[in-house]
């Protein structure tokens, strides 16, 4: 029984590990990427007016604010709100599915009850948090039923 457990669990952290690694060399690449092209557009500013005249439109203004290397998404939340939903159907459905083989597998210390009702109670968690956020957001006006970027 502890050799499943064990199996399942280094399984997990291996997933989790390359997960990391693969999303950081990405953020990574994206940002080294990001930062020669705007590199290459600030060596082309040789005055203060082509600044000026650069800042006076809205793309120029919009590249202006995004020479930071990670942007800000506070302006459009629906990424965190989705990322939320996402992880909490995922452990839902990992809470369910341990459970479901709780009926399957004999296990007297119990177990796959406390893994399946934790992933549950986390699942539920998640999504809770998800549609408070979604609905702070709306209420703050960040975002609205119309606009979804």
């Amino acid at each position: 029984m502890n050799n499943a457990i064990d199996s399942i669990a280094t399984g997990f952290t291996i997933c989790w590990i390359i997960w990391v690694v693969f999303t950081n060399v990405r953020r990574f690449l994206i940002a080294k990427t990001k930062a020669s092209l705007q590199e290459k557009v600030l060596q082309r500013i040789d005055s203060s007016d082509a600044l000026t005249s650069l800042a006076a439109n809205e793309s120029g203004r919009r590249f202006l604010e995004s020479i930071t290397v990670e942007e800000n998404k506070v302006s459009s939340p629906f990424g965190r709100i989705l990322f939320g939903v996402q992880a909490g159907l995922v452990l839902l459905c990992f809470g369910v599915a341990i459970l479901t083989l709780h009926r399957h597998i004999y296990d007297p210390a119990g177990g796959f009850i406390i893994v399946g009702t934790g992933g549950i109670g986390l699942g539920l968690g998640f999504l809770t948090a998800s549609a408070a956020s979604l609905f702070v957001s709306r209420k703050l006006g960040l975002i609205s039923r119309e606009s979804r970027g």
